[in-house]
């Protein structure tokens, strides 16, 4: 008796083996997560993945890289004009009203074009 036993503890132990060594299929979808799948369709997303490397100044003058949408070499944060001291916003601003007093007028063009001179170029001739 003993030994029907064991002959029967072998035989399971080996039917749990054979069971355990054989792949399961649990997922009856044919979907598949590699580089396959993005042949057969678009990427969905709302930004595209494309960014480039660009040095990002910040206001106390540290410097980080980051990732941006647009290339740029460098991207300057703006400045807080509220925490300035009244003697930097002064200096600030009269380096700004500087710039925008000094901007150069453009001459304005003077167009002596005359269409006469070209109309046998689309006249049509007698033949």
């Amino acid at each position: 008796m003993a030994a029907v036993g064991s002959l029967l503890s072998l035989l399971q132990q080996s039917i749990v083996k054979a069971a355990a060594s054989r792949p399961h299929c649990l997922h009856t979808s044919a979907s598949r997560a590699d580089s396959t799948r993005a042949a057969l369709t678009r990427l969905h997303r709302q930004a595209y993945a494309r960014l480039y490397p660009v040095l990002l100044v910040k206001q106390d003058g540290s410097t980080i890289h980051i990732r941006y949408q647009e290339p740029r070499r460098i991207l300057a944060m703006p400045l807080d004009l509220d925490t300035l001291s009244p003697e930097e916003r002064r200096s600030r601003l009269r380096k700004r009203e500087a710039q925008l007093r000094h901007k150069k007028e453009e001459p304005e063009l003077i167009d002596d074009f005359d269409a006469e001179r070209y109309r046998w170029f689309w006249a049509r001739t007698k033949k």
